[in-house]
């Protein structure tokens, strides 16, 4: 006996359903203005090339870089504050150490590393541990993931639904280092991803037929440029052996 298919209002009730859910979990999670304009791809992976020209990788480009992804994050609302807020947080931390009174040792992300490890400033079993080190080991975490989705963007048609590869990329990468109540709330979230096509206009708010043609060929771009920076900074730490710290 074949089973009767959901009805469309059954879909629209699961989706009520989810957006709420997210929404309660997400509410303490401020969207904050971060400065710097509107987000923009190519700036973004202008920040990423300039940040690898030196090769232990610059951290005032990282960071700039950074704030155009948290950009990203905060075009989609809600849907990616479990992951916004924490990535604003860390950005404010490290610019606190680029201004702090031993500025001139985080100047790039290898003499950060050298340096803390050498003054034995990275607490390897504490979690809540405020080094540089660990602080920017949480926003690569989050980079390799935000790196996997959009690389997968490729992949689907205009019409298709963004959810199943941001799903696909955060259960091979950043889910493992979540609590279960987080990755909850992440894989709900992602049920209200847009379509590829809906993504694409987040960016390009006007609907201008060029500028989505343009923002379909920077993506690639942006997301070569960000995996430039991840894979320097993963040898980095792998050196050190601080890839697996909590």
């Amino acid at each position: 006996m074949s089973s009767k298919p959901d009805s469309p209002s059954s879909d629209m009730d699961s989706f009520a359903s989810a957006d709420e859910e997210v929404k309660e979990m997400t509410k303490e999670m401020e969207t904050i203005d971060i400065g710097g304009g509107e987000f923009s791809l190519v700036f973004l992976a202008e920040q990423f090339n300039r940040c690898q020209k030196n090769p232990e990788l610059t951290t005032v480009e990282y960071i700039t870089g950074y704030k155009e992804v948290y950009k990203f994050l905060a075009l989609l609302g809600s849907v990616f504050g479990w992951v916004g807020s924490d990535v604003y947080a860390k950005i404010v931390t490290l610019e606190k150490y680029l201004e702090g009174d031993k500025k001139e040792h985080y100047q790039t992300i290898k003499s950060m590393v050298d340096y803390e490890i050498k003054n034995d400033l990275i607490k390897t079993k504490k979690k809540d541990d405020p080094s540089g080190s660990r602080t920017l080991l949480r926003l690569h975490r989050a980079l390799e993931y935000i790196i996997g989705f959009l690389h997968k963007l490729e992949d689907i048609q205009d019409e298709g639904y963004c959810s199943g590869i941001s799903r696909e990329a955060y259960e091979a990468t950043l889910m493992k280092y979540h609590p279960w109540v987080v990755q909850k709330a992440a894989k709900l979230a992602m049920g209200l991803l847009p379509t590829k096509k809906g993504l694409v206009a987040k960016v390009c708010p006007d609907g201008n037929e060029a500028a989505l043609k343009k923002a379909h060929e920077d993506f690639p771009k942006a997301v070569s440029a960000m995996r430039g920076v991840y894979e320097a900074t993963q040898v980095f730490y792998k050196d050190n052996n601080l890839l697996e710290i909590p």
